[in-house]
């Protein structure tokens, strides 16, 4: 019997651990650990702040779920990860102790790094969580006339709720900006197309965003947010009356002793095989790894599905083999609001592996709620664009 450990009850979490239940034999104690007993659809952060989608609709309770599938399920925070002994320090009011493990999949996902830019809890808004996404929406709602800042902090890498909300703003306000009354800025560290790992969709982005009236400010990296500016770090100032910022995310210290840290980050350095280097049986997938470009939810499951892969190899005897390979794409259109919203990953049939029973059953509800993609290869008028492998 061996003991298989997933410390995160996310996107990877899940994924990985719908397959090893699937997969390993019913000798093999599989138990994840989650701060939360409750899995939040972050996709839909933004449709819940301009669309119809009510808060509840965006948490699942995955406790029962996972004991179907056997899964043991335990509530607690990481703490300390011993390779040696293979023991996982956790504390809460399940587990206050250590957890043996034979294999470890790493899935806790990135922290906030608010702390690095001065100002940034006092005036800025931020989409990264429920609560925070209800009071933008009442700030949204209270706003009347200037200057609207959506920017991407440097160390950042999510992009794309920078553009989602700059297009949804602009059409919020589409009166009050022909009128001069409201400007709506999207701010970047670099630019939209490096932002956007290269693939052709900044081409489209930039020019919906021309078309709605959003002026795009590209190398500006904010260094520290005031009372009604934005300031980067050689000076630069940008005004606003209301500002809605993605902060940069650092690792977890958790995984800092398991080898190199990404530029001391905190991130876990994987190989292709989703393994973290000089680390024997203990994989990583998610937010937690270090990732050029942009982190997506379906990137996360897909990095899960290889770890989950490689892991159930080693049950039976032989060397890992299933390697990650590395693919943006996306889907932009106007589905639910009038305001444009990218569609990735969980619910998109043009995704070579679209699973609409993945994590838990949540994708099929989820598509159900957004509707149909429609796509140019499917007889649709929405636009694709798809990277190459990385």
């Amino acid at each position: 019997m061996s003991r298989i450990l997933i410390l995160g009850g996310g996107f990877a979490g899940i994924t990985a651990a719908e397959l090893l239940s699937e997969g390993a034999a019913a000798e093999h104690e599989i138990t994840i650990v989650s701060a939360s007993r409750k899995l939040t659809f972050f996709p839909a952060l933004v449709p819940m702040v301009f669309g119809d989608f009510l808060p509840e609709e965006l948490r699942t309770d995955i406790v029962a779920p996972l004991h179907e599938r056997k899964v043991r399920f335990i509530e607690g925070e990481v703490l300390k990860i011993d390779p040696v002994s293979r023991n996982v320090r956790i504390t809460g009011d399940d587990v206050d102790g250590d957890l043996r493990y034979d294999y470890l999949l790493i899935a806790i996902g990135r922290r906030l790094a608010t702390e690095t830019v001065p100002g940034f809890f006092e005036h800025a808004h931020h989409l990264l969580g429920i609560n925070a996404a209800i009071r933008f929406k009442h700030a949204v709602s209270e706003f009347k006339a200037g200057s609207i800042v959506v920017g991407l902090c440097p160390g950042s890498s999510l992009p794309v709720p920078v553009c989602e909300s700059a297009l949804a703003l602009a059409d919020r306000f589409k009166a009050e900006i022909g009128e001069g009354r409201v400007s709506v800025t999207a701010v970047f560290p670099e630019t939209l197309e490096q932002g956007l790992a290269g693939t052709g969709l900044f081409r489209q982005v930039e020019k919906n965003l021309q078309r709605k009236g959003v002026r795009l400010v590209e190398n500006f990296q904010i260094g520290r947010v005031e009372k009604a500016s934005l300031f980067s770090a050689d000076e630069q100032e940008l005004s606003f009356g209301l500002s809605l910022l993605v902060p940069p995310f650092r690792g977890q210290t958790a995984v800092q002793e398991l080898g190199p840290p990404e530029e001391e980050e905190g991130f876990a350095v994987v190989n292709s095989l989703m393994q973290i280097e000089g680390s024997e049986r203990i994989y990583a997938a998610g937010d937690i790894i270090a990732l050029d470009g942009p982190r997506f939810g379906y990137l996360a499951m897909r990095q899960a599905k290889v770890a989950a892969a490689n892991i159930l190899i080693e049950l039976s005897g032989e060397k890992p083999s299933v390697e990650y390979t590395h693919e943006l794409a996306w889907i932009l259109g106007e589905e639910y609001t009038d305001p444009h919203f990218f569609h990735y990953g969980v619910w998109d049939e043009t995704l070579r592996d679209f699973d609409e029973d993945a994590l838990l059953g949540i994708a099929r509800r989820v598509r159900e709620r957004y509707g149909h993609i429609r796509s140019e290869r499917n007889g649709g008028n929405d636009a694709s664009a798809r990277s190459g492998s990385a």
